[in-house]
């Protein structure tokens, strides 16, 4: 065939429509499995541990063992995924996420499972997920042309929030029927048949192996480290995703219950059905962005989702500010603002999450994808428990309402600045 020919057929077949594209279904559908059985198995084990147990501090410690492995590990890791075969660490992770799922299965169906069982399988986990994460993140790129990029991240955002919701409403319903054990088990299950779907993935052969293996291992994180402090465009999105995450999450998580709880009062179904919408209003954007055109400028869209994201927080403070606090004193009419609120910040961040993580993608070449993801991972989850715990003093200190309103306007600030950031306006 002559290389015209050849150029020709292979053009043909990037285009091919997604679900006609192998390699991606079996990614899409291992992600699909592997991430409903990790929403089940996280549940289970909350909900096992709180019963069980009955110590909060000990699910928090759990919770916080099980984030630093990304933390600590994340930048080194990432060179395994640029030295080594990819498809190969997923695959070998998925077998050994499987085998631990089982094991804390099989020891919690028999009664032989002590605490520190838990928390050495938590942290084998999260040292396998760590692992495994830069791998699935740097391989997904070859996987599909890059003007699908955005439809098949959308999909797959899609998928990881859509198995969220259905792992909390299923895990509820076996945990009672088959009980933790049990779902443990499934949990691995699950792990295995992920592994199967990547074993039969046909990948391209990463040309960049030989040479990256010829340097030394900190040689290449160096590298990595270098490329993105050069790639001035990259360095200003990880500093924009830091100054997101570290105003986003708190907000999310412990300011915006205790306006549910303690300012609303609402009770324990009305704030789930409330924290429901934002979830939703990410699975309507993933939907909507596999719709809809591609945006010419993905950074410019971004930010101007994430500008709507800083309005969507200082929104939150509007009904509960002193002046305005007596004017909305129906308890139904609350629940209707606050869902309309939440369901546009799921909105805007469903649409912000998307084409940031395109934008890494085709910023980084693939010898470096593996370190770039790795790096981008370490750097938001080390900012998350610095944010929470100044988020935890001053919510003690200050009204909520200020820190939505300071969160909002830090954040509309941020990305007004970004709009001028010059090495970022082609992309």
């Amino acid at each position: 065939m002559s290389e015209g020919l050849e150029n020709e057929v292979l053009e043909i077949e990037d285009y091919k429509p997604l679900y006609l594209n192998r390699n991606f279904m079996l990614i899409m559908i291992a992600r699909f499995i592997a991430f409903l059985g990790n929403s089940i198995h996280y549940f289970a084990l909350t909900w096992y541990l709180i019963n069980e147990i009955g110590e909060g501090k000990v699910l928090g410690l759990l919770l916080t063992l099980s984030s630093l492995p990304s933390v600590l590990l994340g930048p080194f890791v990432g060179v395994l995924a640029d030295r080594f075969d990819r498809r190969k660490i997923m695959i070998l992770m998925n077998m050994i996420r499987g085998t631990l799922a089982l094991t804390l299965g099989y020891a919690v169906f028999t009664g032989n499972a002590p605490l520190w069982v838990f928390f050495v399988i938590t942290l084998l986990l999260s040292i396998c997920s760590s692992i495994y994460f830069p791998a699935s993140g740097a391989l997904f790129p070859s996987l599909v042309h890059n003007k699908q990029l955005i439809r098949a991240n959308s999909i797959a955002s899609f998928i990881t929030t859509f198995t969220g919701i259905l792992g909390v409403t299923v895990g509820g319903i076996l945990y009672k029927a088959i009980g933790p054990g049990g779902l443990f088990m499934m949990d691995s299950a699950g792990f295995f048949i992920a592994a199967v779907c990547e074993i039969l993935l046909i990948v391209p052969m990463m040309k960049h192996n030989t040479l990256v293996k010829t340097k030394s291992y900190l040689s290449n994180l160096g590298e990595g480290l270098k490329f993105v402090f050069n790639t001035k465009a990259l360095f200003a999105m990880l500093i924009f995703g830091g100054v997101v995450n570290f105003f986003f999450w708190p907000i999310q998580n412990i300011v915006q219950p205790i306006i549910g709880s303690k300012v609303l009062g609402f009770d324990s179904v009305q704030y789930g059905m409330i924290g429901s919408f934002f979830n939703w209003g990410m699975l309507a954007a993933t939907i909507l962005i596999s719709m809809l055109p591609q945006p010419k400028k993905k950074y410019r869209f971004m930010l101007w989702s994430m500008f709507i994201q800083s309005l969507g927080l200082i929104m939150l403070a509007l009904p509960i500010l002193p002046a305005v606090r007596p004017y909305m004193s129906d308890t139904t009419m609350l629940f209707y603002v606050y869902s309309g609120i939440i369901l546009v910040r799921g909105l805007s961040f469903g649409f912000t999450n998307v084409p940031m993580q395109v934008v890494y993608q085709t910023l980084t070449p693939d010898e470096y994808r593996g370190r770039v993801f790795a790096l981008q991972g370490a750097f938001f989850q080390g900012l998350m428990p610095l944010s929470m715990g100044v988020a935890g003093f001053f919510v003690d200190i200050f009204p909520a309402y200020a820190l939505c309103v300071f969160a909002g306007v830090f954040m509309a600030l941020t990305c007004i600045f970004m709009f001028r950031v010059k090495a970022t306006k082609d992309i």
